[in-house]
């Protein structure tokens, strides 16, 4: 059992995966650079309430303070 020898193309697969590494890195950049602008947007506005104490409301016409009235509680009155 002879050692085989490396053939030429064996030599180059580490440049071959640096380039598509180097080529996938490229086109995830402007996505990630998207994502850490919006994440500040959104620290900065929650980091502004918090400093100004704005007032958290919410309102909802729907609620009821008391239960809806039955069939049987209308007929007696």
């Amino acid at each position: 059992m002879a050692i085989q020898p490396i053939s030429p193309r064996d030599h180059r697969w580490p440049k071959d995966w640096m380039r598509r590494l180097d080529r996938a890195a490229g086109q995830l950049n402007p996505f990630l650079l998207a994502v850490a602008i919006g994440l500040v947007v959104v620290y900065a506005t929650s980091l502004v309430g918090l400093i100004l104490q704005l007032p958290v409301t919410h309102l909802d016409v729907c609620v009821q303070t008391a239960p809806p009235a039955t069939t049987h509680e209308m007929q007696v009155k």
